[in-house]
C-alpha cells in the first residue's frame, strides 16, 4: 500500500502492480465500481468495449483484458493504447 509521507495519504490497498507493464497497476472492475475515490473513472468508462483512455488527477485509467475485466492506471508519460 503506497503511504504519502507527506500527508498521509493511503491509496486503495486494491490496487495491484503488473507484472508484464511495469509502470501500470490494475485491480478488477468490479472493485472499481465499489470505489467512491474512482466513481469519475467508473462512468467514464462504463462500456465493457471502451478501451480508451481518462484521466483524473495524476493518472490515466484504461479497462483492459476480455470484456474490460480490469481497470489499469499508469502515469500520462507510461500511456500507451493496449493493443
Amino acid at each position: 500500500m503506497k503511504v504519502c509521507v507527506k500527508c498521509g495519504y493511503r491509496d486503495n490497498p486494491l490496487w495491484r502492480s503488473s507484472r508484464f507493464d511495469l509502470n501500470a497497476e490494475y485491480m478488477r472492475w468490479e472493485d472499481a465500481e465499489t470505489a467512491e475515490e474512482l466513481s469519475p473513472v467508473v462512468e467514464a468508462l462504463r462500456h465493457a468495449a471502451n478501451f480508451a483512455g481518462f484521466q483524473l488527477g495524476p493518472y490515466i485509467y484504461y479497462r483492459r483484458g476480455t470484456g474490460g475485466l480490469w481497470l489499469y492506471r499508469v502515469l500520462p508519460e507510461d500511456f500507451k493504447v493496449p493493443a
